[in-house]
């Protein structure tokens, strides 16, 4: 059987995207290799085709993750009004619709803990694609100068981030509103 020449990079495109959702529903540890091959329509025989080790494509579904969110969070500040952005990133990041599904949501805040035990080496690869993620939000935080944003942003983003992941722990919606609410409404008016 013959494959379309751009048929072995859809199918790699497919399994990270796959294994990037799969990962933040479910933490690093939850679906092995056979589990996130046979979700995207494969045998686990071809993993090897398109991947070293499982830690290949673990940064690589981390790194998808990251665009992923990147690409959510700047369409939030576009909806905002002029210099409103960041405000508008801490009540979308800060809602109960993205507390409820970390499958499509921050990577950070459903993988940080798994991400910290994680080898050296592949810390070292996912701090690349969290940089270019920090340089993108920075734009939008609030602050006179580069070194003020970049500031702002480890505060607010950290904050979210915790907050996020908190949150997710607790089984009921209305004290998971209530933590949400609680942060979303001192950054919004702390800074």
């Amino acid at each position: 059987m013959r494959y379309e020449r751009d048929h072995k990079a859809r199918t790699h495109e497919r399994i990270v995207k796959n294994a990037s959702r799969q990962f933040r529903a479910k933490g690093l540890n939850g679906p092995g290799v056979i589990k996130l091959m046979k979700s995207s329509g494969l045998t686990h025989g071809g993993f090897y085709k398109h991947f070293k080790s499982k830690d290949d494509l673990l940064v690589e579904a981390i790194e998808e993750s990251v665009r992923e969110i990147g690409v959510q969070l700047i369409d939030w500040a576009k909806q905002a009004s002029p210099g409103g952005a960041w405000k508008e990133l801490v009540k979308k990041y800060l809602s109960i619709e993205h507390c409820e599904h970390a499958e499509i949501g921050c990577p950070m805040a459903a993988l940080a803990p798994d991400i910290a035990r994680t080898a050296p080496s592949v810390r070292k690869r996912i701090h690349g694609s969290m940089e270019a993620y920090r340089k993108q939000m920075v734009e939008f935080m609030p602050g006179q100068n580069v070194a003020e944003r970049e500031k702002n942003f480890t505060l607010i983003f950290t904050a979210m981030v915790g907050a996020l992941s908190l949150a997710r722990t607790i089984s009921t919606i209305e004290d998971k509103q209530r933590v949400l609410a609680l942060v979303r409404n001192h950054l919004l008016a702390g800074f």
